[in-house]
C-alpha cells in the first residue's frame, strides 16, 4: 500500500515521505526467518495468481510456461522491482516508526490549516503532526503533513478467540500462525489448528508430513456423519472449538471426537486492526476496539469521514491486495489535488454514510461486525467506485478489473471442495490474461501432469 502511494503522489507533482519501519521495501512479504511476528513463513505459496496480484502498470507472469502462484520470495522481488523500475526508493525513509498522529488546532485563516481542497462551505482540514523514532538509534523526530496516508495494513497484531476452558485446563502450548515459520518443529506432535481459511488449511497441510496427527477445527465445516470428524491420512477436518474440560479433552461442536491429547494449539483466526499512533492525545475521532475488527468512522471504507485528508489504503480484507491499493491511492490523490471526477459528499452525508458503513455488518446478509471490511466477490465494484472518483474509470480499466474478477473466480473455483489441509494441485496451474476479451487462458495442474506423463 506504501509503494502504491509512494507512486501515485509523485504522477500528479508531489513528492511525498513514506515512512517505513522495516529496513526494506516489500512489507509484511520480507520474510525473516523465525521470526515470531511477521505473517510470513519460510514454505508460503501465494493462494492467487500472479497474474492477478500484479499492478495495472507491471505486469506479472503470463508467459504460458511458469506456475502462476509464487513463493513470498518472489512477490518481494517483485515489490523490490516495482519499487526501483519507478524510482521510488528516494521517497522512503527506512527504519522510522511513527509513533504519534496528531491533528492540530487552528484558525481558519491559521497557515496550521491544510492545503488540501474541501468540499463547499465546509471548513478548511486541520494539518497533521506526525512524530516517528529511527530503529538505528531511538531518535525522536517531527513533522507536519496537509494530509496522511496510513498505509500498514492489518498483519501485525493477532486476534485469537476465546474457548472456554482453555486458559485454565489445556497443559500444552498455544501459538498463532504469525508465530509460525517451521513445520518441522512439530514433528510427532499432535496439533490443532483454529480457523479453516488459507492459513489454516495450509499450516494443516505443511505440519501434517510432520506431526502425528493434525486436527483442522474451521466453523465453515459440513455436517459431521454420525459426529466423527473428516479425514484424510493424518487430517482430521472437525467444526468450531467449542470448550477444554477439566479433563483437558477438548471439544467440538457437533463432534463425539473429544481428543485430549492435542500437544499444540496454533490459532489461524486472523489479526485485529491496531493504530497505536492514534490515541487521546491525536484530537482525532476514530473507533477501533479489539476484537470487533470494524474502524470507524470511514467515508467508502477509505477516508476519515470528518476529515478526509487522512486516508487508510488497504483496510478491507479478502481482496487482490497491489491493484486495488493501486485504485485507492489514486482516488486519494485525485480528491487532494480537487481533481476527482466524483468529489467527496458534504461533511453530514459523510458522516452518515460512515455511521451506516460500520453498522453494516459487511457486505453479506446477515451481516458480523468483524465482516465490516471483508469484500470478496464484492471487491469488484469497490474498485468501479474508486476509479470513478478518480476519474481513471474508461473501458480498458473496466476490462482489467473484469479480468482480474474471472480469474480470481476461476482460481477460487479451483480450491472450492478441496479437503482442507490436503493436496494444493491447483497452485501448478498456469494463467494467460487476455484483459480484451476479458478472460484468460489457462493450463491445469492436472493437464500439465498428462502432458509430463506421454512425454515419457
Amino acid at each position: 500500500a506504501g509503494l502504491s502511494a509512494a507512486r501515485q503522489f509523485p504522477r500528479h507533482g508531489i513528492e511525498p515521505t513514506i515512512l517505513e519501519k522495516d529496513t526494506v521495501p516489500g512489507g509484511v512479504w520480507n520474510y525473516v526467518p523465525n521470526s515470531s511476528d511477521r505473517p510470513m513463513y519460510r514454505g508460503l505459496r501465494t493462494n492467487l495468481p500472479r497474474e492477478l496480484m500484479a499492478f495495472r502498470e507491471k505486469p506479472w507472469g503470463g508467459d504460458g510456461t511458469t506456475k502462476s502462484y509464487v513463493t513470498h520470495k518472489q512477490v518481494f522481488d517483485y515489490l523490490k522491482d516495482y519499487a526501483e523500475e519507478f524510482d521510488l526508493q528516494k521517497y522512503i525513509s527506512y527504519g522510522c516508526g511513527v509513533c504519534q498522529l496528531t491533528m492540530q488546532s487552528y484558525n481558519d485563516d491559521d497557515k496550521e490549516a491544510s492545503a488540501a481542497p474541501v468540499p463547499d462551505s465546509e471548513a478548511r482540514w486541520p494539518k497533521i503532526k506526525l512524530e516517528w523514532e529511527r530503529t538505528t538509534d531511538q531518535s525522536r523526530h517531527s513533522d507536519t503533513f496537509d494530509a496522511v496516508c496510513i498505509c500498514n495494513g492489518h498483519y501485525s497484531t493477532p486476534s485469537n478467540p476465546t474457548v472456554p476452558g482453555l486458559e485454565a485446563n489445556f497443559k500444552g502450548t498455544t501459538m498463532h500462525s504469525v508465530e509460525y515459520d517451521d513445520p518441522s518443529k512439530f514433528k510427532d506432535k499432535t496439533v490443532l489448528c483454529i480457523g479453516g481459511r488459507a492459513s489454516g488449511s495450509d499450516l494443516a497441510r505443511e505440519i501434517s508430513h510432520h506431526a502425528t496427527k493434525v486436527y483442522l477445527s474451521d466453523s465453515a465445516c459440513k455436517e459431521l456423519e454420525d459426529g466423527q470428524p473428516f479425514n484424510k491420512d493424518n487430517v482430521y477436518w472437525v467444526p468450531r472449538t467449542m470448550s477444554v474440560d477439566e479433563a483437558g479433552s477438548i471439544h467440538f461442536q457437533g463432534c463425539s471426537d473429544t481428543p485430549s491429547d492435542i500437544d499444540v494449539i496454533i490459532f489461524c483466526s486472523g489479526y485485529d486492526y491496531r493504530f497505536p499512533y492514534i490515541n487521546a492525545e491525536s484530537n482525532l475521532d476514530l473507533k477501533c476496539v479489539v476484537g470487533e475488527r470494524r474502524v470507524a468512522p470511514l467515508y467508502e471504507q477509505l477516508w476519515h469521514a470528518r476529515y478526509p485528508s487522512i486516508s487508510f489504503v488497504g483496510l478491507q480484507h479478502s481482496i487482490v491486495p497491489f491493484p486495488f491499493f493501486e485504485l485507492q491511492t489514486q482516488a486519494v490523490v485525485a480528491t487532494l489535488i480537487g481533481s476527482a471526477a466524483v468529489p467527496l459528499p458534504k461533511l453530514e452525508d459523510r458522516i452518515s454514510s460512515a455511521e451506516a458503513d460500520a453498522e453494516s455488518g459487511g457486505p453479506n446478509d446477515p451481516g458480523r461486525v468483524e465482516d465490516t471490511h471483508f469484500l470478496g466477490s464484492h471487491q469488484w465494484d469497490a474498485s468501479r467506485t474508486y476509479a470513478k472518483i478518480a476519474g481513471v474509470y474508461d473501458e480498458e480499466t473496466e476490462n482489467f478489473i473484469a479480468t482480474n474478477k474471472a480469474i480470481y473466480d476461476h482460481s477460487g473455483s479451483r480450491r472450492k471442495g478441496l479437503f482442507p489441509g490436503g493436496r494444493d494441485t491447483y497452485r501448478d496451474d498456469i494463467y494467460v490474461r487476455d484483459d480484451k476479451r476479458q478472460g484468460f487462458d489457462v493450463k491445469l495442474a492436472e493437464e500439465a501432469d498428462q502432458v509430463a506423463a506421454a512425454s515419457v
